[in-house]
């Protein structure tokens, strides 16, 4: 085996306590790379000290979904070709920076530093926390003041999930959706951890929600540091049957139990461009030449798989970002509901899915692209069962058990996307597509958000006897509030049932990584 090292001693990052250490702070970075799915929680504050309309209210939300979708692709390219530790150095300043101007706005209130930036520059500021976990930049001119806080809040949140994706990814073979379920789980289970953190301080502040922000902008800010001091992608190793004669450079090693099976793999597969010569694409090895297959750039815009892909993930995230951001509107307490399931959906779909395509007898074996239709089928019956709903309060009358559906589905979906990705696409270029694929949320997340918003504005000036007072009223018509969106999100899961059934008998998505 060989090392391909620049120092007289290669540091050996790819044993298995290289790979636990990478796999524990990269899901402690998850951990805190999901708090812009707090922000429900603390929308309505925010909505009430700057007389906010629900509206304007889901366009600060969708900016935060945006920069955690739109950035993606920058972003996966940076980490490909850099590695995690820069990313997550910056998703610890855009994140830490994000939530203390956001507390400084709530501080100020109307005539404080929003009565400058407006709209515009919150949102701004919630799309830089998304970008800090999963990066999305844009955001539309007009609202330009708001966007620049939600900008600072999704850009580091995708910095920091595709930083630690990119390094569990490279560092596991055979459970290499085991391992990201792990760090997504973390990502998904955000908003209950610091929640509950927040219930048990808050009783000793005089203004929770600004507790809240700062114990955000201070815990994320930890998080990312200490990522970017441990997480490493492993060490670059490649078979001695495929290496050529080496230059004093590289040092040669006997490969060692601890990671023969896993580096031959991020190797074969993960080259970078100057280490992929016509050595690797001969016929010598059969298993190394199917391994390289790699789809990126404008050849994804090729493949039907990617646009079905693409699609699908689009209506399952359109459906569970709609009622994500606006939940905390619903009913509070369903926060931290949605953040359990959340957490769990990302951790059990990815468990799951290695069980049995590896380990499950060979007559229960099925391919992984088979879990999309389970999780298309979980949203028909959320949505279906959130449009008959006839209370807010209560499990199988309220919103409970189609709460627990969302988050388990929505969940399941980024669980499992970017392994998908990986195996149909190639290992090579993981980060980048997965961030092309999460164009997908960002459009129909917004799309859903708008939509609520406007649909929950119209049926407010319908209840209240104060139209000019819009921003500060409150929709009393029940559920004729939203049944409207539920009924389009219906629609929607319907329709990506469609696509999973569709994609899961295509041959082309039955290919796995070896």
């Amino acid at each position: 085996m060989v090392i391909a090292t620049s120092s007289p001693t290669p540091r050996r990052l790819g044993g298995k306590g290289g790979r636990l250490v990478t796999l524990v702070f990269a899901t402690i970075v998850g951990l805190s790379a999901g708090t812009n799915y707090l922000f429900s929680a603390y929308a309505p504050q925010l909505a009430s000290r700057l007389a906010l309309s629900s509206t304007q209210l889901n366009v600060i939300g969708s900016a935060g979904n945006l920069g955690v979708y739109l950035s993606g692709i920058p972003i996966g390219r940076l980490v490909d070709r850099h590695g995690p530790t820069f990313l997550l150095i910056f998703s610890a300043v855009a994140l830490s920076s994000a939530f203390l101007i956001v507390h400084s706005i709530y501080f100020g209130g109307q005539d404080g530093i929003f009565s400058t930036i407006g709209v515009p520059g919150l949102a701004l500021m919630e799309m830089l926390t998304g970008i800090g976990t999963y990066s999305q930049t844009r955001f539309h001119s007009a609202l330009r003041a708001t966007s620049n806080m939600c900008l600072a809040n999704v850009t580091g949140s995708t910095a920091a999930l595709a930083a630690a994706g990119n390094a569990i990814a490279l560092s596991f073979k055979k459970t290499r959706a085991t391992a990201l379920s792990l760090v997504l789980s973390g990502f998904g289970l955000s908003a209950f951890f610091y929640s509950s953190i927040w219930r048990e301080i808050s009783p000793t502040t005089s203004d929770p929600t600004a507790a809240l922000l700062l114990l955000l902008a201070l815990g994320c800010g930890a998080s990312m540091a200490l990522g970017a001091i441990t997480i490493r992608r492993p060490a670059i190793i490649i078979p001695a049957s495929l290496a050529p004669v080496p230059p004093p450079s590289i040092v040669v090693n006997s490969p060692s139990p601890d990671d023969s099976e896993d580096d031959a793999d991020t190797i074969a597969a993960g080259l970078f461009p100057s280490e992929r010569t016509p050595l690797v694409r001969s016929n010598s090895s059969k298993s190394v030449h199917d391994e390289v297959i790699s789809v990126s750039g404008w050849g994804l815009a090729r493949e039907l798989d990617f646009w079905l892909l693409f699609v699908f993930n689009g209506l399952c995230s359109g459906c569970g970002l709609m009622y994500i951001n606006n939940v905390g509107t619903l009913q509070a307490n369903l926060v931290s509901l949605l953040s359990v399931f959340n957490c769990l959906g990302r951790l059990l779909t990815g468990f799951l899915s290695d069980f049995m395509l590896h380990r499950a007898p060979a007559k229960w074996r099925f391919s992984r692209i088979w879990w999309n239709v389970s999780t298309a089928v979980m949203l028909v019956v959320a949505q279906i069962t959130i449009s008959r709903a006839s209370t807010i309060d209560g499990v199988w009358t309220g919103l409970t058990v189609p709460t627990v559906l969302v988050g388990f589905a929505h969940g399941s979906v980024f669980g499992i996307s970017g392994i998908i990705g990986l195996e149909r696409f190639g290992i090579k270029h993981f980060s980048g597509n997965n961030g092309v694929l999460a164009l997908a949320p960002a459009i129909f997340g917004q799309a859903t958000n708008l939509m609520f918003g406007k649909i929950y504005d119209h049926q407010a000036s319908r209840s209240s006897k104060h139209p000019s007072l819009l921003a500060a009223s409150t929709c009393t018509l029940g559920r004729d509030c939203y049944l409207l969106s539920f009924r389009i999100t219906t629609m929607m899961a319907v329709l990506a049932l469609g696509f999973g059934l569709v994609l899961s008998n295509r041959q082309s998505m039955k290919r796995r990584a070896a």
